[in-house]
């Protein structure tokens, strides 16, 4: 294949899957959730004032977001597009479809890496199918149509695996010291973009980094130690405002939160087993907390391996899953599986080891967490099983179509060209049935679950208080975080919301009240004697006469 061939063919991809995930990107998910909304409001506040809506200037590590902290990535990736298109769905949702195409093209890339010990055909094709199966890829798919900062960090992830991995060609045994730094560069910025990769990204990038430094040292340990130096300086200066925040709740709030190993459940099932054998001295070692959370820990690991998590159903979660389709399409188990054993049989040892280590650690955040299995925190190892996934078809059509025993050589040809056409087609009618199920069907049925309804009702307010602009508007919290849809669909100034940080009661850092408007949790707590209600479905206007 030459090579502009190929070259025309990633171009050719990587607009499909740009496509694929662009097309009605405002109206599926049928609203923005309101972290979309509060990321993209706090990017709008930085564009406006270099400070967030707290009044928090330039943030590095964290955005304060309704009690919790949000780490800064997205939102600073928001900026240049709220910029070019202002405040709306359409611009908090296109960095996440700009990621989700990257990763397409990251996945391409590794398996470019990976199969050097192949034809360089065969690799040009193994990384266009690789290409393809991610372009169409429910999983993917899924979580580049909304503004997900765990897509974004997957994509820097996947160049830091390809970055690193390009740092070392050991047939031409020639290192890169570029590379290695640029695959520095994308694994710090996944940290800075999602929580679970502040645990991935250091693994990954630990394995490669010794892995580049271990190579050099065959040109002399003095090179190497002098490399180690300026990566481990460079990487010092890149998480220095880590380095500054530890141990505050910038970054460990979000883990206390959710971690199995904050739940008292777990301890009070540790005693009730001490006690029910009269604490005896033994009962401490064998129903010591650590065995329970070891139980939970196992249990909550390999349920994201289940068939129906990742083959039928995918996640419980209707903002994660389009609920009738699974992380995968159905017959990709059987090339998954073929795959897992061809890379045992076939890849080096350093290969199996990085790969096998991408998934247990891409799985763990996952895995220490509430609830499970959790199809979100496990992305950023999706496509390391498309790896696997890839590998498995192109095994499986080279054995069907040309190790299987056949009699006639034409047979032969016919048989490669029908198997070749059955794949293509079971995978263009498996995409458009997905496909199409998310477009027409998935935003009616899960409204809800995306906040639907918000916009139109922020509109009536709105409409309302031109009308009577004295009287005072309340709005419940039944939906969550009304105050910040009515500051996204208003535009209205930050600069007004940071005034009215000190001054307004909160709820975990949720504003109760701004301006006129109160946001309460029930229409009961309403006291006044005259007042407009807005509600989640419909507006009503209401006069109390007396309490």
């Amino acid at each position: 294949m030459k090579k502009y061939w190929f070259s025309l063919a990633i171009i050719l991809i990587s607009i499909f899957a740009f496509s694929v995930r662009l097309y009605k990107v405002t109206e599926s998910p049928p609203s923005p959730y309101w972290e979309e909304v509060a990321l993209g409001y706090d990017a709008y506040s930085i564009l406006k004032t270099g400070k967030d809506h707290h009044g928090n200037p330039w943030p590095l590590v964290a955005f304060e977001s309704f009690g919790d902290w949000k780490p800064t990535g997205y939102f600073y990736a928001l900026v240049p597009f709220i910029a070019l298109f202002d405040l709306s769905v359409l611009a908090i949702r296109l960095p996440s479809v700009f990621a989700g195409t990257g990763i397409v093209f990251g996945l391409g890339w590794i398996i470019w890496l990976w199969t050097d010990n192949l034809t360089k055909k065969q690799r040009f094709w193994l990384s266009l199918m690789g290409m393809m199966l991610a372009s169409i890829s429910p999983w993917l798919i899924q979580f580049s149509r909304a503004g997900w900062e765990v897509n974004l960090a997957t994509f820097l992830i996947v160049m830091g695996i390809g970055s690193g991995w390009a740092s070392v060609k050991r047939k031409e045994k020639q290192s890169s010291l570029f590379y290695i730094f640029i695959s520095v560069l994308f694994f710090v910025a996944s940290m800075y973009s999602y929580h679970s990769a502040r645990v991935i990204a250091p693994v990954l990038g630990l394995f490669l980094g010794l892995r580049y430094l271990l190579f050099t040292s065959k040109e002399g340990w003095d090179k190497t130690i002098k490399q180690s130096l300026i990566l481990g300086g460079f990487v010092i200066i890149l998480l220095s405002p880590f380095i500054k925040a530890w141990g505050s709740p910038v970054l460990s709030q979000r883990m206390a939160e959710t971690t199995i190993f904050s739940d008292i459940g777990i301890i009070e099932e540790s005693n009730t087993a001490k006690e029910l054998h009269n604490n005896a001295w033994w009962t401490k070692f064998v129903y010591h907390r650590f065995f329970f959370y070891g139980e939970v820990l196992a249990s909550q690991f390999f349920v994201h391996f289940r068939p129906d998590f990742l083959f039928v159903t995918g996640d419980s979660i209707a903002r994660h899953s389009s609920q009738y389709f699974g992380l995968f399409y159905p017959f990709e188990i059987l090339f998954m599986l073929v795959g897992f054993f061809y890379v045992i049989k076939k890849f080096s040892k350093e290969k199996q080891a990085f790969l096998l280590l991408w998934i247990i650690i891409g799985v763990l955040p996952a895995a220490i967490s509430r609830p499970a299995p959790h199809a979100l925190r496990i992305l950023p190892m999706a496509p390391s099983l498309l790896l696997l996934v890839v590998l498995g078809l192109w095994q499986s059509y080279r054995f069907i179509a040309e190790d299987f025993p056949c009699l006639f050589y034409k047979l032969k040809n016919f048989r490669k060209n029908v198997l070749f056409i059955g794949i293509i087609t079971l995978y263009i009618l498996s995409f458009c049935s997905f496909y199409r199920h998310l477009l027409f069907v998935y935003p009616q049925h899960f409204a809800g679950e995306w906040q639907a309804g918000y916009e139109k009702m922020i509109k009536k307010v709105v409409a309302l208080q031109k009308e009577n602009p004295e009287l005072p508007v309340y709005i419940t919290r039944e939906q969550g975080r009304p105050a910040m849809y009515y500051w996204f669909y208003t535009k209205t100034d930050p600069k007004d919301v940071q005034k009215a940080n000190d001054l307004v009661k909160k709820d975990q850092g949720e504003y109760l009240e701004f301006e006129n408007i109160k946001f309460i949790n029930t229409v009961g707590e309403i006291i006044e004697s005259s007042f407009t209600l807005a509600d989640f479905e419909e507006v009503w206007q209401v006069e109390v006469l007396e309490k």
